[in-house]
Protein backbone atom coordinates (compact mmCIF):
# COMPACT_ATOMS: atom_id res chain seq x y z
CA UNK A 1 0.00 0.00 0.00
CA UNK A 2 3.31 1.92 1.00
CA UNK A 3 4.48 1.42 -2.27
CA UNK A 4 1.11 2.42 -4.11
CA UNK A 5 0.55 5.55 -2.50
CA UNK A 6 3.79 7.01 -3.14
CA UNK A 7 3.50 5.93 -6.89
CA UNK A 8 0.00 7.98 -6.82
CA UNK A 9 2.01 10.69 -5.36
CA UNK A 10 4.93 10.55 -7.73
CA UNK A 11 2.50 10.34 -10.55
CA UNK A 12 0.58 13.55 -9.45
CA UNK A 13 3.40 15.18 -8.55
CA UNK A 14 4.50 15.08 -12.31
CA UNK A 15 1.07 15.63 -13.60
CA UNK A 16 0.86 19.48 -11.31
CA UNK A 17 4.61 20.45 -12.30
CA UNK A 18 4.08 19.60 -16.13
CA UNK A 19 0.95 21.79 -16.10
CA UNK A 20 2.84 24.67 -13.97
CA UNK A 21 5.87 24.24 -17.03
CA UNK A 22 3.23 24.23 -19.80
CA UNK A 23 3.06 27.74 -20.26
CA UNK A 24 6.75 28.50 -19.96
CA UNK A 25 7.97 26.33 -22.32
CA UNK A 26 4.79 27.44 -24.70
CA UNK A 27 6.16 30.76 -24.31
CA UNK A 28 9.84 29.81 -25.15
CA UNK A 29 8.49 27.24 -27.94
CA UNK A 30 6.16 29.69 -29.74
CA UNK A 31 8.79 32.19 -31.00
CA UNK A 32 11.02 29.23 -33.10
CA UNK A 33 7.38 27.77 -34.31
CA UNK A 34 6.66 31.27 -35.22
CA UNK A 35 10.12 31.15 -37.72
CA UNK A 36 9.77 27.81 -38.50
CA UNK A 37 5.67 28.02 -39.99
CA UNK A 38 6.82 31.20 -41.44
CA UNK A 39 9.36 29.99 -43.96
CA UNK A 40 6.23 28.67 -46.00
CA UNK A 41 4.21 31.84 -45.45
CA UNK A 42 3.68 34.49 -48.36
CA UNK A 43 4.09 37.91 -47.36
CA UNK A 44 0.59 38.60 -47.34
CA UNK A 45 -0.03 35.54 -45.16
CA UNK A 46 2.30 36.85 -42.68
CA UNK A 47 1.48 39.70 -41.72
CA UNK A 48 -1.82 38.59 -40.77
CA UNK A 49 -2.53 39.77 -37.26
CA UNK A 50 -2.92 36.88 -34.62
CA UNK A 51 -6.52 37.50 -32.36
CA UNK A 52 -5.80 35.82 -29.45
CA UNK A 53 -7.87 38.71 -27.41
CA UNK A 54 -10.36 38.46 -26.65
CA UNK A 55 -10.32 34.71 -25.61
CA UNK A 56 -13.11 32.50 -26.74
CA UNK A 57 -12.32 28.99 -25.67
CA UNK A 58 -15.80 26.98 -26.29
CA UNK A 59 -15.89 28.74 -30.14
CA UNK A 60 -14.44 26.46 -32.61
CA UNK A 61 -14.34 29.16 -35.49
CA UNK A 62 -12.06 30.74 -32.94
CA UNK A 63 -9.54 28.35 -32.40
CA UNK A 64 -9.78 28.05 -36.54
CA UNK A 65 -9.02 31.35 -37.58
CA UNK A 66 -6.14 30.88 -35.14
CA UNK A 67 -4.85 28.00 -36.93
CA UNK A 68 -5.61 29.92 -40.19
CA UNK A 69 -3.13 32.78 -39.34
CA UNK A 70 -0.43 30.75 -37.32
CA UNK A 71 -0.04 27.77 -39.67
CA UNK A 72 0.78 28.61 -43.69
CA UNK A 73 -2.04 27.76 -46.36
CA UNK A 74 -0.08 25.71 -48.04
CA UNK A 75 4.26 24.16 -47.18
CA UNK A 76 5.69 26.09 -50.24
CA UNK A 77 8.99 25.70 -50.38
CA UNK A 78 9.64 28.80 -52.72
CA UNK A 79 11.72 30.78 -49.93
CA UNK A 80 14.05 28.23 -49.02
CA UNK A 81 14.62 27.50 -52.87
CA UNK A 82 15.35 31.05 -53.08
CA UNK A 83 17.33 31.19 -50.62
CA UNK A 84 20.16 28.50 -51.02
CA UNK A 85 20.10 29.74 -54.73
CA UNK A 86 21.69 32.48 -53.65
CA UNK A 87 18.95 35.05 -54.51
CA UNK A 88 19.18 37.32 -52.02
CA UNK A 89 22.37 36.74 -50.82
CA UNK A 90 25.31 33.97 -51.08
CA UNK A 91 24.18 32.18 -48.38
CA UNK A 92 26.11 28.83 -48.83
CA UNK A 93 29.50 30.81 -49.01
CA UNK A 94 28.80 33.07 -46.05
CA UNK A 95 27.35 30.03 -44.40
CA UNK A 96 30.59 27.88 -45.07
CA UNK A 97 32.63 30.68 -43.70
CA UNK A 98 30.88 31.34 -40.64
CA UNK A 99 31.16 27.43 -40.22
CA UNK A 100 34.98 27.81 -40.64
CA UNK A 101 36.18 30.54 -38.89
CA UNK A 102 33.61 29.60 -35.80
CA UNK A 103 35.48 26.56 -35.91
CA UNK A 104 39.20 27.78 -36.15
CA UNK A 105 38.54 30.01 -33.63
CA UNK A 106 36.35 28.13 -31.04
CA UNK A 107 39.86 25.31 -31.64
CA UNK A 108 42.80 28.52 -31.33
CA UNK A 109 41.15 30.06 -28.02
CA UNK A 110 40.83 26.42 -26.51
CA UNK A 111 44.43 25.99 -27.39
CA UNK A 112 45.68 29.58 -26.36
CA UNK A 113 43.56 29.85 -22.87
CA UNK A 114 44.37 26.59 -21.69
CA UNK A 115 48.15 27.42 -22.54
CA UNK A 116 47.93 30.90 -21.10
CA UNK A 117 46.21 29.62 -18.18
CA UNK A 118 48.16 26.86 -17.19
CA UNK A 119 51.13 29.27 -16.95
CA UNK A 120 49.42 31.87 -14.33
CA UNK A 121 48.08 28.55 -12.68
CA UNK A 122 50.79 26.73 -12.01
CA UNK A 123 53.94 28.65 -12.89
CA UNK A 124 56.43 31.30 -11.41
CA UNK A 125 57.42 34.44 -13.78
CA UNK A 126 57.87 37.90 -13.26
CA UNK A 127 54.75 40.05 -13.55
CA UNK A 128 52.82 37.44 -13.40
CA UNK A 129 49.73 40.15 -11.88
CA UNK A 130 50.10 42.64 -14.12
CA UNK A 131 49.88 40.37 -17.14
CA UNK A 132 47.12 38.83 -15.34
CA UNK A 133 45.31 42.46 -15.08
CA UNK A 134 45.76 43.20 -18.68
CA UNK A 135 43.93 39.66 -19.29
CA UNK A 136 41.07 41.24 -16.97
CA UNK A 137 41.00 44.21 -19.07
CA UNK A 138 40.06 42.47 -22.01
CA UNK A 139 36.92 41.32 -20.02
CA UNK A 140 36.44 44.55 -18.50
CA UNK A 141 36.78 47.11 -21.60
CA UNK A 142 34.32 47.24 -24.22
CA UNK A 143 35.41 45.67 -27.62
CA UNK A 144 34.07 48.63 -29.26
CA UNK A 145 37.07 50.65 -27.71
CA UNK A 146 39.17 48.26 -29.79
CA UNK A 147 37.54 48.08 -33.08
CA UNK A 148 39.74 50.78 -34.79
CA UNK A 149 43.50 50.45 -33.86
CA UNK A 150 42.28 46.68 -34.66
CA UNK A 151 41.12 47.61 -37.98
CA UNK A 152 44.35 49.26 -38.76
CA UNK A 153 46.28 46.54 -37.38
CA UNK A 154 44.41 43.84 -39.74
CA UNK A 155 44.98 46.41 -42.31
CA UNK A 156 48.65 46.31 -42.19
CA UNK A 157 49.16 42.89 -41.75
CA UNK A 158 47.20 42.16 -45.55
CA UNK A 159 44.01 40.33 -43.69
CA UNK A 160 41.21 43.30 -44.51
CA UNK A 161 38.71 41.01 -46.50
CA UNK A 162 39.60 37.84 -45.74
CA UNK A 163 38.29 35.65 -42.98
CA UNK A 164 41.89 35.21 -41.48
CA UNK A 165 41.29 38.47 -40.44
CA UNK A 166 38.27 37.59 -38.41
CA UNK A 167 39.81 34.21 -37.29
CA UNK A 168 43.24 35.58 -35.81
CA UNK A 169 41.53 38.29 -33.29
CA UNK A 170 39.52 35.90 -32.76
CA UNK A 171 41.22 33.46 -30.33
CA UNK A 172 42.19 36.12 -28.05
CA UNK A 173 39.81 36.06 -25.00
CA UNK A 174 40.45 36.89 -21.79
CA UNK A 175 37.10 35.36 -20.62
CA UNK A 176 39.30 31.78 -21.59
CA UNK A 177 42.42 32.46 -19.94
CA UNK A 178 40.81 33.34 -16.79
CA UNK A 179 38.58 30.30 -17.06
CA UNK A 180 41.64 27.81 -17.52
CA UNK A 181 43.22 29.28 -14.83
CA UNK A 182 40.70 28.54 -12.15
CA UNK A 183 40.24 25.10 -13.58
CA UNK A 184 43.87 24.52 -13.56
CA UNK A 185 43.90 25.49 -9.84
CA UNK A 186 41.61 23.05 -8.88
CA UNK A 187 43.94 20.03 -10.12
CA UNK A 188 46.06 18.71 -6.96
CA UNK A 189 49.56 19.96 -7.04
CA UNK A 190 50.49 16.18 -6.21
CA UNK A 191 49.75 15.33 -10.26
CA UNK A 192 52.36 18.21 -11.26
CA UNK A 193 54.88 16.75 -8.75
CA UNK A 194 54.94 13.39 -9.72
CA UNK A 195 55.27 14.22 -12.97
CA UNK A 196 58.19 16.67 -12.86
CA UNK A 197 59.60 14.25 -10.45
CA UNK A 198 59.55 11.12 -13.41
CA UNK A 199 61.15 13.61 -15.64
CA UNK A 200 58.62 15.36 -17.51
CA UNK A 201 59.25 18.17 -19.40
CA UNK A 202 56.97 21.65 -18.60
CA UNK A 203 54.83 21.13 -21.90
CA UNK A 204 54.70 17.32 -20.98
CA UNK A 205 53.19 17.99 -17.78
CA UNK A 206 50.77 20.08 -19.46
CA UNK A 207 49.41 18.01 -22.10
CA UNK A 208 49.13 15.47 -19.14
CA UNK A 209 46.57 17.98 -17.18
CA UNK A 210 44.50 18.53 -20.21
CA UNK A 211 43.31 14.75 -20.37
CA UNK A 212 42.60 15.88 -16.84
CA UNK A 213 40.40 18.92 -17.75
CA UNK A 214 38.93 17.65 -21.08
CA UNK A 215 35.14 18.57 -20.02
CA UNK A 216 36.24 21.90 -19.16
CA UNK A 217 37.97 21.95 -22.93
CA UNK A 218 34.62 20.97 -24.16
CA UNK A 219 32.32 23.08 -22.95
CA UNK A 220 34.46 26.28 -23.37
CA UNK A 221 34.88 25.10 -26.78
CA UNK A 222 31.22 25.04 -27.26
CA UNK A 223 30.87 28.59 -25.79
CA UNK A 224 32.99 30.20 -27.78
CA UNK A 225 32.14 28.33 -30.45
CA UNK A 226 28.66 29.95 -30.13
CA UNK A 227 29.96 33.09 -29.18
CA UNK A 228 32.09 33.85 -33.04
CA UNK A 229 29.17 32.39 -34.69
CA UNK A 230 27.02 35.34 -33.65
CA UNK A 231 29.51 37.81 -33.75
CA UNK A 232 28.53 40.56 -35.85
CA UNK A 233 30.89 43.60 -35.15
CA UNK A 234 34.28 42.17 -36.35
CA UNK A 235 33.32 40.57 -39.44
CA UNK A 236 31.09 43.98 -39.89
CA UNK A 237 34.35 45.94 -39.70
CA UNK A 238 37.05 43.52 -41.61
CA UNK A 239 34.63 41.84 -44.62
CA UNK A 240 33.60 43.94 -48.05
CA UNK A 241 32.47 41.20 -50.05
CA UNK A 242 29.42 39.53 -50.45
CA UNK A 243 31.42 36.75 -51.01
CA UNK A 244 33.38 36.63 -48.14
CA UNK A 245 31.07 37.42 -45.48
CA UNK A 246 29.68 35.52 -42.54
CA UNK A 247 26.31 34.55 -41.76
CA UNK A 248 25.49 37.30 -39.21
CA UNK A 249 25.95 39.85 -41.71
CA UNK A 250 23.90 38.15 -44.12
CA UNK A 251 21.41 38.43 -42.09
CA UNK A 252 21.47 42.06 -41.52
CA UNK A 253 21.89 42.32 -45.41
CA UNK A 254 18.10 40.26 -45.58
CA UNK A 255 16.12 42.06 -42.83
CA UNK A 256 17.18 45.47 -44.20
CA UNK A 257 14.33 47.24 -45.53
CA UNK A 258 15.68 48.50 -48.53
CA UNK A 259 16.67 45.09 -49.80
CA UNK A 260 12.71 44.29 -50.08
CA UNK A 261 13.42 40.42 -48.97
CA UNK A 262 10.57 38.35 -48.35
CA UNK A 263 9.39 37.41 -45.04
CA UNK A 264 9.73 33.72 -45.75
CA UNK A 265 13.45 34.40 -46.93
CA UNK A 266 14.22 35.77 -43.91
CA UNK A 267 12.60 33.37 -42.08
CA UNK A 268 14.53 30.68 -43.70
CA UNK A 269 18.13 32.05 -42.95
CA UNK A 270 17.03 32.50 -39.53
CA UNK A 271 16.85 28.86 -39.09
CA UNK A 272 19.79 27.73 -41.06
CA UNK A 273 21.27 29.83 -38.66
CA UNK A 274 20.23 27.93 -36.03
CA UNK A 275 21.05 24.55 -37.15
CA UNK A 276 24.65 24.13 -36.18
CA UNK A 277 24.34 25.82 -32.60
CA UNK A 278 20.90 23.43 -32.24
CA UNK A 279 22.59 20.79 -33.36
CA UNK A 280 26.39 20.67 -31.28
CA UNK A 281 23.87 21.30 -27.90
CA UNK A 282 22.16 17.96 -29.34
CA UNK A 283 25.21 15.94 -30.27
CA UNK A 284 27.57 16.86 -27.22
CA UNK A 285 25.00 17.47 -24.06
CA UNK A 286 25.17 14.33 -22.86
CA UNK A 287 28.39 14.06 -22.49
CA UNK A 288 28.82 17.69 -21.64
CA UNK A 289 26.69 16.68 -18.81
CA UNK A 290 29.01 13.84 -17.64
CA UNK A 291 31.82 15.37 -17.98
CA UNK A 292 31.24 17.98 -16.02
CA UNK A 293 30.30 15.19 -13.29
CA UNK A 294 33.51 13.21 -13.57
CA UNK A 295 35.62 16.79 -13.42
CA UNK A 296 33.61 17.50 -9.86
CA UNK A 297 34.99 13.69 -8.92
CA UNK A 298 38.79 14.65 -9.74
Amino acid sequence: MNNLGSLKSGFLRRIVSTLLLAPFLLAVLYPFLWMVFGIFKTNHEFFQPLRIWPMKPLNLEYWKGLADTFFPNEFNFINIHELVMGKWVPFWDVFANSMVSSFCQALGAVALSAMAGYAFARLKFKFKNVYFVFVLALILVPRQLFAVPLFSWLNILGLNDSIFGIILPGVITGLGVIYFTQVFRKIPAEFIQVARTCGASEFRVFLMLLSLIWPAILSYGMIHFVLAWHEHLLPMLVLSTDSHQTLPLALAKLYDVSQRTPQGVQMAASTFSLIPTALLFALCHRKFKSSLSDMLVH
